[in-house]
């Protein structure tokens, strides 16, 4: 199984790479057809610089597998529970946006102006993320900045944290998927696009403690956080849909 895996793993992300090739930096500018969502704060690392990783902002040699698109993160039901229970306040931090109903998230992707690939250090780059805080004692864990890693092999997602406003972030390792399931599922029927349809993370034992100390809450090691379904083109400006039963609350 670990051998099928790692064959189907790099065929599957050195066939995605080559069928866009375009280099990009994670600075560059959104196309006006695959805008970035409206219902977001403000990004740090975007403004200011200061990626835990710097590659992103040195413009180096990046491609991403698909040009335009968007990915789906709805929570689970014990995850959005669990958060609700603590009086935990949800928000977006641009260009990804929150789900109507407060269901998750969604982000528009693509190698135009969002997502890139760091061959040097196995990573698959997206900009802005979420921020957590605690409406009783005003405690927050940002994510400004995700990336899945390690290229070929991924099987891990993890960002910039910041806790409690802090101005540098600290590399979190956030989840962890089945590398081999991701794969398995990247045609997506039904929406025209190529990406997983359901892609579950796991939160890691270090980031369920650390979100506990934050914010009060009871995570632990294991527990199912969200999904992801990424609807991506090889064409750019692309205004794919969200996955099925689920709405932006201001999609531009």
């Amino acid at each position: 199984m670990k051998f099928r895996t790692a064959c189907l793993t790099a065929l599957s992300v050195a066939a995605l790479a080559l069928s866009a090739a375009t280099p990009v930096s994670a600075a560059g500018s959104p196309r006006a057809d695959n805008p970035p969502a409206k219902d977001c704060i403000p990004s740090i690392a975007q403004k200011t610089g200061g990626y835990y990783d710097e590659a992103p902002e040195k413009g180096l040699g990046f491609w991403f597998f698909m040009m335009s698109g968007t990915g789906t993160l709805p929570f689970s039901a014990e995850f959005a529970a669990e958060m609700k229970r603590a009086d935990v306040r949800i928000e977006a931090v641009c260009p990804v946006g929150m789900l109507k109903g407060g269901k998750g998230f969604w982000t528009p992707v693509g190698s135009d102006g969002y997502s890139n690939m760091n061959f040097l250090n196995g990573r698959i780059w997206y900009p802005g993320g979420w921020k957590f805080t605690n409406n009783k004692t005003g405690r927050s864990f940002l994510i400004d900045g995700f990336w899945l890693h390690d290229l070929p092999f991924i099987s891990k997602a993890s960002g910039n944290g910041y806790v409690d406003g802090s101005k540098k972030p600290v590399e979190t390792e956030m989840a962890t998927y089945d590398t081999f399931d991701v794969f398995a599922q990247l045609p997506t029927p039904g929406l025209g696009g190529l990406g997983p349809k359901d892609w579950r993370y796991y939160l890691t034992d270090s980031w369920a403690k650390q979100l506990n100390t934050v914010l009060g809450t009871k995570f632990k090691r294991g527990d199912h956080a969200l999904s992801l379904e990424i609807n991506a083109w090889p064409l750019p400006g692309v205004h794919a849909p969200l996955k099925e039963g689920y709405e932006a609350v201001a999609r531009p």
